[in-house]
């Protein structure tokens, strides 16, 4: 007895110790731990992609896509590769070779090359690419051009991204600035490409509207360095392409051909701010008469932004036609993107055709 007595009291001390608790009292429960929050760590930017350099001469590399070894064949090509830009030259005059073999292989590495996330590498196997498909041998230019329409997509969101790195200005419809390679238009025609003063690519950058083969119009404003061959080129490669010039100088109308009969004020624009009104007959525009709405657009040709210049309308004003006098301050397309991209500036109207 008195040794279950000792033990009972052994047992009391031991429980009084570890649980605050003694013999007699309601136990105090131990409260849990708070759980821990784990928060999210959102993942690592991928990391941009290096182009090692090849460890060999390129043209050393070349001469090896004709090996009979499979296994210096595919080493070679993983160095050309590897080479980035400087290997494209020479890949191109490959594939313009007697071999057909090295040809394919040649094209093989340029179309891999074409399809890196380094645009320096994609512009210079893109640029070999299209000369194949234009001027190289028949099989080759005829496996360049499946090799550029495999990637039809691919190609144009990249022109997209080129063409607005150089100044220029897609717009939709209804004359809004848009990117069309936003998630809203991607894949949809692109309505409107204008290239004006902002314009950096010179005639070398139309290359890159000439892959815009979802493009319905492209608007040159005077000072933009295009020839008429080049823009036939353009017309050539894309058959649905409209070709309009336009001078520096921007009245803001939409208008009916014949007679000069205005459909659409833009507003905030130079024909909005001198009192031009919907239903409005142009009869004559700096002291010379208008028959038609060509005449107008050559007229506004010859004057340059800022220029003050009258002109006579003919408006039915209670019944009766009246001829109005009007001055009007000439803006510039850049006024107007100016315009639209301003807080406080109206949205643009319906589809226009501004002289």
């Amino acid at each position: 007895m008195r040794e279950l007595v000792t033990a009972s009291r052994l047992t009391a001390a031991v429980m009084t110790t570890m649980l605050g608790w003694t013999p007699g009292a309601l136990p105090i429960m131990a409260q849990p731990a708070p759980p821990t929050v784990v928060r999210a760590v959102p993942p690592a930017p991928p990391r941009p992609r290096t182009i090692l350099p090849p460890l060999r001469p390129v043209a050393e590399l070349i001469k090896d896509l004709q090996a009979t070894s499979f296994a210096t064949r595919r080493r070679a090509t993983r160095e050309l590769y590897r080479a980035g830009p400087r290997a494209a030259v020479a890949l191109g005059r490959a594939a313009r070779g007697s071999q057909l073999e090295v040809a394919a292989r040649a094209i093989g590495v340029l179309e891999r090359m074409y399809t890196a996330g380094d645009l320096d590498v994609v512009a210079s196997s893109e640029a070999e690419l299209e000369l194949l498909a234009e001027s190289g041998p028949r099989g080759v230019s005829r496996r360049a051009r499946t090799v550029l329409e495999a990637h039809t997509d691919l190609r144009q969101r990249r022109a997209v991204d080129q063409i607005i790195r150089l100044g220029g200005v897609f717009k939709d419809a209804n004359d809004n600035i848009v990117n069309p390679n936003s998630s809203q238009l991607l894949g949809q025609p692109i309505i409107t490409l204008q290239l004006g003063r902002g314009w950096t690519g010179g005639s070398d950058g139309l290359r890159f509207v000439k892959r815009l083969t979802r493009l319905r119009s492209l608007l040159i404003i005077d000072g933009v360095k295009a020839t008429d061959q080049q823009l036939t080129s353009l017309t050539e490669a894309v058959p649905t392409l409209t070709v309009v010039r336009r001078g520096r100088a921007l009245l803001g109308v939409k208008s009916f051909s014949m007679p000069c009969q205005i459909q659409e004020v833009r507003p905030g624009l130079a024909a909005d701010k001198a009192g031009v009104k919907v239903g409005d007959i142009v009869r004559s525009f700096d002291g010379k008469p208008i028959a038609d709405f060509q005449q107008l657009v050559d007229l506004i040709k010859l004057h340059k932004p800022g220029d003050r210049v009258p002109m006579t309308v003919e408006r039915t004003i209670d019944g009766q036609k009246k001829t109005v006098a009007l001055a009007v301050t000439l803006d510039s397309w850049e006024a107007a993107s100016r315009l639209q991209k301003s807080p406080s500036g109206r949205r643009p109207g319906p589809p226009t055709e501004k002289p």
